[in-house]
């Protein structure tokens, strides 16, 4: 015989096309998570093995095709290929999601201040997160917001969309700051001065950030040079070395 049998075709091209249809659709709910926000769904996605699965399958097939010429031997490099992408899956998933909360991070301090910039010229609470969910930056922050504002819309209270804002988030920066607003609200504090000062907090979070990732770089650059540039290097030098070496010899 000189391949699979036609039977164990069809099952698996129905197997893959099911978890095709049920791993694009993990996947795009696991998008739209990280859009608008949702990392407490993320920490169990939905469909997340069906999901592993078809990205495994998005690995394996390529390999499949490309090796379609050396028989059995291209099943078991798919095989294999499929299995790799399985288990990498959720480095990929976490890797998207922290640079999703590092962007929100990145965005906090602006969000605060224009907030603030709101409560200072008399407006409210719900009125300053409708302009952050309005005017400011596209975002996930700004989705975020413009949930919590359709929850406020909705007939929630204030606070308890922003207590549902902080379960979704799960960030340590966004929990002080609703538990700030409610501690300045309940002593009767200027929410406005509240606001200001954590977007200072913010700003310098930031820049801190920043300082890590520029003391960094130049790691990765020596890196970069020691494993691609160099031995490159040495690739192209080879060959007229090698000459001049067999033209000083004869």
């Amino acid at each position: 015989m000189n391949g699979p049998p036609l039977l164990f075709l069809a099952l698996l091209g129905l197997g893959g096309f099911a978890v095709s249809v049920f791993g694009l659709r993990g996947v795009l709910g696991i998008r739209t998570a990280l859009r608008e926000a949702d990392f407490e769904s993320l920490s169990s996605p939905a469909l997340w093995p069906v999901t592993r699965a078809f990205c495994g399958l998005c690995v394996a097939l390529p390999v499949l095709f490309a090796a379609a010429s050396l028989g059995s031997a291209a099943w078991l490099a798919a095989v294999a290929a499929g299995a790799l992408g399985y288990a990498v899956a959720p480095r990929f998933l976490d890797s998207s999601l922290q640079h999703v909360r590092q962007q929100l991070l990145d965005d906090l301090a602006l969000h605060l201040d224009l907030m603030a910039l709101v409560m200072e010229s008399g407006g409210s609470l719900t009125a300053a997160l409708g302009t952050c969910a309005d005017r400011a930056p596209d975002g996930a922050l700004r989705r975020a917001w413009l949930r919590v504002v359709l929850e406020i819309h909705a007939g929630a209270e204030p606070f308890e969309a922003l207590r549902a804002l902080d379960q979704r988030l799960g960030l340590r920066p966004v929990s002080t700051l609703i538990a700030a607003l409610r501690s300045a609200e309940r002593l009767g504090v200027d929410t406005a001065e509240v606001l200001r000062e954590r977007a200072r907090q913010a700003a310098a979070n930031r820049f801190a950030r920043a300082e890590r990732r520029a003391r960094a770089a130049p790691l990765k650059l020596w890196a970069t040079l020691m494993l691609c540039i160099a031995p490159c290097t040495l690739v192209l030098l080879a060959f007229p070395v090698a000459k001049l070496l067999a033209a000083f010899l004869d």
